[in-house]
C-alpha cells in the first residue's frame, strides 16, 4: 500500500468510525462550510473534536438517493418526480409515466462518482439524460443486473439492482444549504452559500465570506424572519425568497421529523421557470434514534457492505477490510490507526482495521478473533498486532505481534 493510498485509507477510516456522542457522519463539505464561517466570523461553531465527549461508535444508516428524495417528498420539500425500477421494462413505462420534456436515468448504488463510472455492460456512465423514453428502456438494460465501478467502489465495483428515473429540470442558479447539528450551540445550526453545486470547501477556503450560518433556538425551531434572511444570504430575491424559506422550514421540520444528524442539500438550485427545487441531498441520522425510526432504518440497504463488515456490526465490532499481510486487532479507534500508522511507517502492510472499543465483553473478543480467523485473505496473514489494555485500570499495554509459530511479548508503559 503506498502513501496515497494508505492516507486515502485513513480517510475512510475516520468516515467509517465516528467516535464523539454527536454523529461525526457529518459530510466534509459542512465541516469545510463551518471551517470558513469561523474564519469569517472569529467564532467557532461546529464540533471541536478534542472536546469531544466519548461514546461506542456505530455504523450509521446509509439511504439511496431515491430513498432520500422519498423521505423529502413525504415532508413536503421540493424535489424532482421520480419513479423507481428494478427491471428495464418498468424503467420504460416509468419513463412514459413522467411525461417530461427530458429525462434523466440515475443507477443507484451508495457511491459517489457515479457519473463517470463505468459498467461491466461496457456502458460508460451511471447517469444519463435524454429526452426519448425509449432510450431510458436501453439504458436501464445495460445498469441493471451489471457492475458499476467509480472511484469510490471496490475495483470489482458494485452490483446496480435499481434505476432511478426523473424529471431533468434545467437550474438556472444553484446554492448551498446545510443543517447540522452544533455541540458549541447546544443544538442544530443552519448553514448556507449562495456558491452551490461546487465543493463547498473552495468556496469556504476561497470566499469564507460567503458563508452564512444560523444557530437555530431547539425550542423554538426555524423562525420566519431566520429562514428569510438565510434564503436572502442565498441569493433568492422577490417571491423566489419566500419560497426559499418556506423549503428550508420543511427541511427542518424533516431533520426533526427523522433524528437527523445533517440534512446537506448541494445543489438548493432555482430553475427559470421559478421554482426552488432540491436537487440532490445528502441525510446522516443519529444511530441512538433507531428505537423510534424502525421505518426509516429499514430501508437501510446492506447488500452494498461488506459481509465482514456487516457481521462486525451485528457485535459493535469496527472492522474494516484492507489489502495487507499484517492482521490489527486492537482496543480503541485511535490506537488502532496508530498501529496501522506505524505497520505502514515500517514497510508493513495492514490487512484489516479491527476495533473492539471501549467495554469490550468477553464474547466480543471471541467474535473479533473469528471474524479476522474466517477472513479470506488468511493465507496470507504473517502476523498479527494485538493490542488491549491489560485491565480496565491498567497503565500497562502489552503489544504482542504472532509472526507464524513465534509469539514476541513486549511490555509498554502507557504514558497517557
Amino acid at each position: 500500500m503506498n502513501g496515497s493510498a494508505y492516507t486515502h485509507t485513513r480517510s475512510s477510516l475516520h468516515h467509517h468510525f465516528p467516535v464523539f456522542s454527536v454523529n461525526m457522519a457529518a459530510s466534509m463539505a459542512s465541516q469545510a462550510a463551518a471551517r470558513g464561517l469561523r474564519t469569517a466570523t472569529s467564532k467557532r461553531f461546529l464540533l471541536d473534536k478534542r472536546k469531544g465527549t466519548c461514546s461506542t461508535p456505530r455504523r450509521w444508516l446509509n439511504l439511496q438517493e431515491y430513498q432520500s428524495k422519498k423521505l423529502m417528498q413525504e415532508s413536503g420539500v421540493a424535489v424532482q418526480r421520480f419513479y423507481v425500477a428494478d427491471t428495464a421494462s418498468e424503467a420504460l413505462e416509468a419513463a412514459k409515466r413522467l411525461n417530461a420534456k427530458e429525462i434523466v436515468l440515475k443507477a443507484q448504488i451508495l457511491a459517489g462518482g457515479r457519473g463517470k463510472g463505468v459498467f461491466d455492460s461496457g456502458l460508460k456512465g451511471g447517469v444519463h439524460l435524454t429526452k426519448d423514453p425509449a432510450v431510458v428502456g436501453e439504458l436501464a438494460n445495460k445498469m441493471l443486473g451489471f457492475n458499476l465501478t467509480t472511484k469510490q467502489t471496490p475495483k470489482d465495483g458494485v452490483k446496480v439492482k435499481t434505476v432511478m428515473v426523473a424529471e431533468a429540470l434545467d437550474i438556472s442558479r444553484e446554492t448551498y444549504f446545510a443543517i447540522l447539528m452544533d455541540r458549541a450551540c447546544n443544538g442544530p445550526v443552519m448553514v448556507g452559500s449562495p456558491q452551490g453545486g461546487v465543493d463547498i470547501e473552495e468556496v469556504a477556503a476561497s470566499s469564507p465570506e460567503l458563508i452564512f450560518k444560523e444557530v437555530i433556538d431547539i425550542l423554538d425551531g426555524v423562525q420566519d424572519e431566520q429562514a428569510l434572511r438565510m434564503a436572502a444570504n442565498l441569493g433568492f430575491k422577490g417571491p423566489l425568497q419566500r419560497q426559499a424559506a418556506d423549503q428550508i422550514k420543511r427541511l427542518y421540520d424533516l431533520f426533526l421529523k427523522v433524528d437527523a444528524t445533517q440534512v446537506e442539500v448541494n445543489p438548493l438550485g432555482e430553475t427559470p421557470e421559478g421554482q426552488v427545487v432540491c436537487f440532490d441531498a445528502k441525510i446522516n441520522f443519529d444511530d441512538n434514534a433507531e428505537f423510534r425510526q424502525k421505518a426509516v432504518f429499514a430501508m437501510d440497504d446492506m447488500t452494498e457492505s461488506d459481509p465482514t463488515e456487516t457481521e462486525a456490526a451485528k457485535w459493535d465490532l469496527k472492522y474494516i477490510g484492507l489489502d495487507g499481510n499484517i492482521a490489527c486487532f486492537v482496543n480503541g479507534a485511535g490506537l488502532a490507526m496508530a498501529t496501522c500508522d506505524i505497520i505502514d511507517l515500517h514497510g508493513g502492510k495492514p490487512a484489516n482495521f479491527l476495533d473492539l472499543g471501549g467495554g469490550v465483553k468477553e464474547r466480543q473478543v471471541y467474535e473479533a478473533f473469528k471474524l479476522l480467523t474466517a477472513d479470506p485473505k488468511r493465507h496470507r496473514l504473517r502476523r498479527c498486532f494485538y493490542r488491549l489494555p491489560l485491565t480496565c485500570s491498567s497503565t500497562h499495554m502489552y503489544t504482542c505481534i504472532l509472526t507464524h509459530q513465534e509469539l514476541l511479548c513486549e511490555s509498554t508503559r502507557n504514558a497517557t
